[in-house]
């Protein structure tokens, strides 16, 4: 009795809190719950602070103090992509909220993320557009277009205003940017330097700061310095793997193999014994720097003692598959899975049998492991990636770009889901986002040799050397000894007609040990003499390279090919037989000399060559295409058909000759059968430009259903800044069949400029101009068309253009 004494007045009192808690309604609980957060973020109890925070939003999402207080801390954590997030939600709560709008913009601008830069700065700029840090956001914008415009007077100008704005907000980031690239135009390295610190002090975690100290050591020539860097960035950010791989190639292009090993390996040493990723690391740089055979040995040695073998035992059925153990490799990872226990682990292998799966050419299968993957875990990062490649294939660009977004919500510096996000606005024809992601791209690898030049050599097709000069130069600085990095900068400077400079990189290529590098330079050098000083100059070069006594054979056919393309084919075919006499029984000479004859028209020996050369190596597509060609020559069509179909039986995917035969099927007027292997070779390259062009002009060209018209549109989209008239009129012509005739206009007129003898072209124009309602310049260009077109051409579309002259003529006036 005494017991139930004591318990009944507790369990009043509990009775009672628990009415009291009932009577409260959502809000109060939340302002409970945010004053408790209040308390631990003064305590610096900041994990607790944030469980709290979450606890507001469940019972009150719209508490924008809480919202506002959680983005602080995500800030603080360093959680960029959820702080962001965040802010997002209080913008949407208040769309006029002009603090939060003015730290997404700077955010978005610190990230990279033009798109998102320009759609809260369009905001900030209508509600408060004399506000200085407002105006601040306006000026990177204005700047950011200076750039891509090349308006050096106007960069200057506004580097000057930045720097007088920065006297009024000192600690505006978005001006400290603009200073630092600034600073670099002028060559002030020491203001770039300081800028730069101030960077790293604002924001010590991010890591494109550092990137940008790294290019300003490169610049002021200051290696030790450079490298000291390098290791620095190793030691504040230990979990990325770039700043490794960047020291490594670093130590590499100066020839310190020794000293790369013994970096790898002390990180391995002073790793934890669960992580994997350092002895990864040392094998991978032993397979490519010590040979495969003592890189086994020691992987076998770990494989048997390491308390979790499995990534070795991937990385063992990587190496087998890289050296063409194609089956080996997979039914090893296979024989891995079976049984498994379920693990991130594990499903980090099914995405690297998907990818041996797809290399194999059995892509069912290859998608049912991602799917796999995904039902499991729908954020995995490397499955998301190869889907959003097949997505990015099919055309369905949104759904790559939602998936490529959870990669990079994880992994902001993801430079394979970057280079993705690129190809995906290249796909829907988005250039300058494409662009954006690229610059990212090269950014997240720290200026790797692949990102750097994919960017690069857009820069160069826009025309924008100097900024093209600076990637590579950047890229250069960690890896001195590349060889396509040179040989492209080398390029860049003969366009830009800096000869000086393109002979010191055809120098600086000499110093490598390499025929590749000699046979490069030899290239750049003897392009600079015919530009600078004519094409009698170039060819003494390379004459002077072929005749001396340790000329290599590559030397040799460079001054062959030559001569054939200053139109000197008797000389070149000398050249040749002495060729194949100094090395004989070689492919290369046997193949050469092929050429010589062809340019000397004696088609029959090149052809006999070729046929000697195929019956002992028949799955050689080059060399079907080229007798089919050297056929057509003589006028034998029939004959370079059964070419292609017989070099098909052998390499049944070789593109060229898919092409080949495609085109021959289009001229036989069997649409549907080319339409079917334009659509192989673009699940198979959907980036070529050609291919798309041939695809889509078809489906737009010879079918009238919705679907084609919606399939050539996606496809076509990459068309849309193409400077290639055929790819105009294509481009230009499924605009006006989708109704956006007034859009059409520039690229066909454009398109009939550029091939002014193609009927199909002229009658595109003349229909756009029909629908634009100006019919004497849709009865001008039909007219055309039909002059153009041979009497006995009785093609749809040229019937099309006679009948509509005809209709056009009547209905003229007599005064017209």
């Amino acid at each position: 009795m005494s017991f139930l004494r004591h318990l009944i007045p507790a369990v009043l009192v509990l009775s009672v809190t628990l009415m009291l808690a009932g009577c409260e309604s959502a809000e109060e609980r939340a302002e409970g719950h945010y004053k408790n957060a209040l308390s631990l973020v003064e305590e610096g109890d900041i994990d607790r602070a944030i469980v709290e925070l979450r606890n507001v939003f469940k019972l009150n999402s719209n508490h924008k103090e809480a919202r506002r207080i959680m983005a602080e801390l995500q800030l603080e954590k360093g959680n960029r992509s959820g702080a962001y997030r965040q802010y997002l939600r209080l913008a949407e709560q208040d769309p006029d909220d002009l603090d939060t709008r003015i730290i997404l913009s700077r955010m978005a601008f610190l990230g990279g993320n033009w798109e998102e830069v320009n759609r809260h700065g369009n905001r900030i700029e209508e509600l408060a557009p004399e506000t200085p840090s407002v105006q601040a956001i306006t000026l990177v914008r204005t700047y950011r277009d200076a750039t891509r415009d090349k308006d050096l007077v106007l960069l200057r100008e506004l580097g000057l205003k930045a720097n007088a704005m920065l006297a009024a907000q000192p600690d505006n980031p978005v001006l400290r940017n603009i200073m630092i690239d600034f600073a670099m135009r002028e060559q002030d390295f020491d203001r770039a330097l300081a800028e730069i610190d101030w960077m790293i002090a604002y924001d010590p975690t991010n890591n494109t700061t550092y990137q940008e100290r790294l290019r300003v050591l490169g610049a002021m020539g200051d290696e030790a310095g450079f490298a000291s860097q390098l290791r620095q960035m190793v030691d504040i950010f230990p979990d990325d793997p770039t700043h490794k791989a960047t020291l490594v190639r670093y130590y590499i292009s100066r020839n310190k193999l020794d000293l790369a090993e013994e970096f790898l390996r002390d990180m391995t040493a002073t790793a934890g014994a669960e992580e994997t990723g350092p002895t990864l690391d040392v094998i991978q740089f032993l397979v490519q720097f010590r040979g495969t055979d003592f890189a086994r040995a020691e992987l076998e040695t770990i494989i048997a003692t390491h308390p979790d073998p499995l990534p070795f035992q991937t990385l063992a059925a990587s190496l087998d598959f890289s050296q063409g153990k194609h089956a080996t490799a997979i039914a090893t990872l296979e024989g891995l899975l079976e049984g498994a226990e379920p693990s991130d682990q594990t499903r980090g292998v099914k995405v690297t049998l998907a990818r041996m799966l797809q290399t194999t050419d059995n892509e069912a299968s290859a998608r049912s492991q991602i799917e796999e993957v995904l039902t499991k875990d729908p954020n995995q990062p490397g499955a998301l990636k190869v889907k959003a490649g097949w997505q990015i294939a099919a055309g369905d660009t949104d759904a790559a770009i939602s998936g490529l977004r959870l990669v990079l919500d994880q992994r902001p510096e993801d430079a394979t889901a970057l280079s993705l996000m690129a190809d995906a606005y290249e796909e829907i024809g988005e250039f300058e986002l494409a662009r954006d992601f690229m610059a990212r791209a090269v950014q997240a690898s720290r200026n790797a040799p692949a990102e750097t030049l994919r960017l690069a050599r857009q820069l160069v097709i826009e025309e924008s050397y100097l900024p093209a000069e600076d990637v590579l130069i950047a890229s250069l600085r960690v890896d001195r000894t590349n060889i396509e990095i040179l040989n492209v900068l080398g390029q860049l400077y003969l366009r830009m007609e800096d000869f000086g400079r393109a002979q010191g990189i055809a120098n600086a290529l000499r110093r490598i040990d390499s025929e590749t590098a000699v046979q490069t330079a030899n290239k750049i050098e003897a392009e600079r003499l015919r530009r600078q000083r004519g094409v009698d100059e170039a060819l003494a070069f390379l004459q002077s390279l072929a005749t001396a006594e340790d000329a290599s054979m590559a030397t040799r056919i460079n001054f062959i090919r030559a001569q054939i393309d200053i139109g000197d084919p008797a000389s070149a075919l000398f050249q040749a037989y002495e060729l194949e006499q100094d090395f004989p029984g070689t492919e290369a000479g046997s193949l050469v000399l092929a050429v010589a004859h062809a340019a000397n028209h004696d088609l029959q020996a090149a052809i006999s060559l070729y046929r000697t050369f195929l019956d002992g190596s028949p799955a050689r597509p080059d060399i079907w295409l080229e007798l089919a060609r050297l056929h057509q020559r003589k006028e034998d069509r029939e004959t370079a058909k059964s070419l292609i179909d017989e070099g098909l039986t052998h390499t049944p995917n070789a593109a060229n000759l898919l092409a080949a035969r495609a085109s021959f099927l289009e001229q036989d007027g069997e649409i549907d059968a080319a339409i079917a292997i334009y659509e192989q070779l673009h699940a198979q390259n959907a980036k070529s430009l050609g291919i798309i062009n041939n695809l889509a002009s078809l489906l737009a060209t010879h079918r009238n259903d919705a679907e084609s018209l919606q399939r050539a549109w996606t496809i076509a989209r990459r068309l849309r800044n193409a400077q290639a008239p055929a790819q105009q009129d294509t481009y230009g012509w499924i605009l006006h069949r989708r109704g956006e005739s007034a859009e059409a206009l520039p690229y066909l007129e454009t398109a009939v400029a550029g091939l002014p003898n193609e009927p199909l072209v002229a009658y595109h124009l003349g229909q756009a101009y029909i629908a634009l309602n100006r019919p004497k310049d849709a009865l001008t260009t039909l007219r055309k068309a039909v002059r153009l077109a041979n009497p006995a051409d009785t093609r749809p579309q040229i019937e099309e253009a006679r009948a509509l002259v005809h209709s056009l003529q009547n209905a003229a006036t007599p005064g017209e």
